[in-house]
């Protein structure tokens, strides 16, 4: 009997070694390079399409432009317009296919893409009717120690269930400077961050600071109160040494909000898109699979609306256009 369980020890450490030093070799199926495009847009600016060649799972870098494609826009109201070469926008450090209407709400866009070696590419987006600001208030409050701005936006939402939100915030200044005897204003804005009042701190939203759904108050006006760092724009002068310039003396400051009305795919991709920022880094995280709506390769088209209220909360020594 003991040389049985004998026998049985020095089997088990067997197959236990065998187990650890065990190679399991693993083979992703390789996928062809699909085409990714991206165009989020709205009824204020020409619509403008980023095109890129994907990449595998494993394959490193940033995604390759494809600068040979063919785009095109049709609108059920008779829009078409086709573009085949790319332009680069400075500001964005971005090559677009940019297109010369100004898209328009309540118009369903069909967008088509092809290009040598690829398929074709497909998708519909449209842009919701904007949803009017009613009123907009700030205050100033302290959290957790440190001064903050808190503004509150009332809007009506319309009574159709599932409409979406999203919330973004600006500082505007305008710096100074003089020619030929003249002021002259260079408006100056820079985004601010900002979340949601009852999450409490920049990074406690779960990704999903600035987006809202109508679930709790479809159909009923509604105020979103949201807390902001606000932070003047850095300037320079060729006239006059800034340094030790302090800006909110001399020149007035203005708060701009912008809400925007979200498509229903606006609103998906944005805020998986969110959630995939929120986690990564994290290896604990649970897996975030970004949302897209493009016939045979990867990216989002969609359209959003936007209403603005603008809102001087510093008066400087210096005029500003916006003086009444």
């Amino acid at each position: 009997m003991k040389r049985l369980v004998k026998y049985l020890v020095v089997a088990l450490f067997i197959i236990m070694q065998v187990g650890c030093e065990t190679v399991v070799d693993i083979e992703l199926p390789e996928r062809d390079s699909q085409l990714t495009l991206n165009c989020l847009f709205n009824s204020s600016e020409n619509m403008k399409v980023t095109v890129h060649a994907s990449k595998g799972t494993l394959e490193a870098g940033e995604l390759e432009v494809v600068r040979n494609a063919t785009v095109t826009v049709t609108g059920t109201d008779g829009t078409i317009e086709t573009v085949k070469t790319t332009i680069f926008d400075p500001k964005n450090f971005a090559e677009y296919y940019t297109f010369s209407f100004l898209p328009k709400s309540g118009v369903n866009y069909t967008i088509t893409a092809s290009a040598p070696g690829f398929k074709n590419v497909q998708s519909i987006g449209s842009i919701p009717e904007a949803t009017e600001i009613i009123a907009v208030d700030t205050a100033t409050v302290i959290n957790k120690g440190f001064e903050e701005g808190q503004i509150n936006i009332t809007f009506r939402d319309p009574a159709e269930k599932g409409n979406s939100y999203e919330f973004k915030f600006y500082a505007l200044v305008y710096n100074i400077d003089t020619m030929d005897g003249q002021f002259v204003f260079e408006p100056i804005t820079q985004e601010l961050y900002a979340y949601f009042s009852d999450v409490n701190d920049f990074f406690g939203g779960d990704g999903n600071e600035l987006l809202v759904t109508d679930e709790l108050f479809n159909g009923r006006e509604y105020t979103q109160r949201v807390n902001y760092d606000f932070q003047l724009p850095y300037l320079e002068s060729d006239t006059f040494d800034t340094a030790g310039f302090e800006p909110a003396l001399f020149l007035s400051a203005y708060l701009i909000t912008e809400m925007r009305t979200l498509s229903e795919d606006y609103f998906l991709f944005q805020s998986t898109y969110n959630k995939y920022l929120f986690s990564s880094g994290d290896p604990f995280a649970q897996p975030v699979q970004v949302y897209g709506n493009i016939e045979n390769g990867f990216g989002i088209f969609a359209g959003y609306n936007s209403t603005f209220d603008t809102l001087q909360i510093n008066q400087g020594l210096f005029p500003s256009p916006l003086d009444p």
